[in-house]
């Protein structure tokens, strides 16, 4: 039954008007970036990858959490409001079946229409990268799915904990803004301050998801961090190759926490 209740949910998902947008206005721009950054080169290969995929990475990081978060609170509390919420859970389902259905239903499709988004920007590239360039275009991909697994879990904690569309809507908005523009005036600001050390100002990057995804694809790209500044220094004496590793388990234990909370409150509730 969860299957049924699995392929129920990634219909609906990719039925969403909002998620067809999301394809074509990331082709569009992966495929503008692509082109414009090719423009008046006098040599290609690296030069042009670089210019991608900081244009690539930086769109990923406001169009994907939106959109995550987006598809699964408003599918949740959308289904509550419905009032089918009762309908699915007289079929020989779990309320924690019902849950996980919805996040991971919202992820394959993001998973699907992300795929399709790089996919026509990655064949227009191949006519202007080198092999080893490619390979770490596909691994922004893998990072980016991941950015959308934990912003699926933000928005499926939103979704049950919200008592309206309009309430986890305007959450939803609130936690966007936040994560990847109030956060950063306020490590600035921070910083201008109260002029932290290497190791404080790294904790905060990665306790935030959004940043924490930004590092892992700029590792991607550079290795040496150099555009971190004073940060790359202690990342390169402390962390090391081990960096990943770190920031892929902070991001596990992101998706792993709020999944759990989001289950319990879940079942606790009274539909």
């Amino acid at each position: 039954m969860f299957r049924v209740l699995l392929k129920k949910e990634v219909r609906e998902a990719l039925s969403n008007r909002w998620l067809l947008l999301y394809v074509l206005l990331f082709a569009g721009l992966g495929v503008g970036f692509a082109y414009y950054s090719s423009m008046g080169l006098s040599t290609l290969g690296f030069r042009i990858f670089g210019r991608v995929s900081a244009a690539i990475v930086n769109m990923n990081l406001y169009l994907i959490p939106l959109l995550a978060m987006f598809l699964t609170g408003l599918s949740i509390v959308g289904e509550r409001e419905k009032g089918t919420v009762e309908f699915l859970l007289a079929q020989p389902v779990s309320k924690t079946e019902v849950l996980i259905s919805k996040y991971l239903g919202a992820l394959t499709s993001i998973t699907i229409a992300t795929t399709l988004g790089y996919g026509i920007t990655a064949w227009y590239l191949w006519f202007f990268l080198s092999a080893s360039d490619l390979a770490v275009f596909l691994q922004i991909i893998g990072e980016s799915i991941l950015l959308a697994a934990v912003l699926s879990a933000v928005g499926t904690a939103v979704g049950t904990m919200s008592k309206s569309r309009f309430q986890a809507l305007a959450i939803i908005l609130t936690l966007w803004f936040s994560m990847l523009i109030i956060f950063d005036l306020a490590l600035m600001a921070f910083v201008m301050l109260a002029n932290p050390d290497a190791p404080t100002l790294f904790t905060l990057m990665t306790l935030n998801p959004a940043e924490a995804s930004r590092l892992l694809m700029i590792y991607s790209i550079d290795p040496t961090l150099l555009l971190l500044g004073p940060i790359s220094v202690y990342v390169a004496r402390s962390i090391g190759g081990s960096l990943p590793l770190l920031l892929l388990a902070t991001q596990a234990a992101w998706i792993t926490t709020l999944l759990t909370i989001s289950t319990i409150v879940f079942r606790k509730q009274d539909m």
